[in-house]
């Protein structure tokens, strides 16, 4: 847990450098599925955007995808050095998943709560 947490801090303050304001991503987390691997996800303060862990036993291990969210803008990034095969497999799952699809995770992740 030490080490996802590490990752999804390094990955937004990175990425928070281009945005105008940092993100807490502390909402949840749920379990999911993606590529046939599990995935734990948590959501952001912003409402929209959310964080893809990988989980014990994903060959993609250790590797994480931001998913930053702003209208009709969808950007991905992820970083990691797990298996590529499972992470780009991941990654096109993710890039196909509709704008319903990542709502219902938002608002999955916010049926749980915050975590601290």
């Amino acid at each position: 847990m030490k080490i996802h947490l590490l990752l999804i801090f390094t990955l937004l303050a990175s990425f928070s450098a281009y945005s105008a304001q940092p993100l807490s991503c502390n909402v949840g987390p749920i379990h999911t599925e993606l590529a046939a691997t599990k995935w734990q996800v948590t959501s952001c303060d912003d409402g929209q955007s959310l964080v893809f862990v990988t989980m014990k036993g994903n060959p993609a291990m250790p590797f994480m995808f931001f998913i930053k969210r702003d209208g009709d803008k969808t950007q991905i990034s992820g970083e990691g050095n797990g298996s590529k095969e499972y992470s780009s497999k991941a990654f096109e799952e993710l890039k196909s998943m509709t704008v319903n699809q990542l709502e219902d995770l938002v608002l999955a992740t916010k049926s749980v709560g915050k975590y601290n």
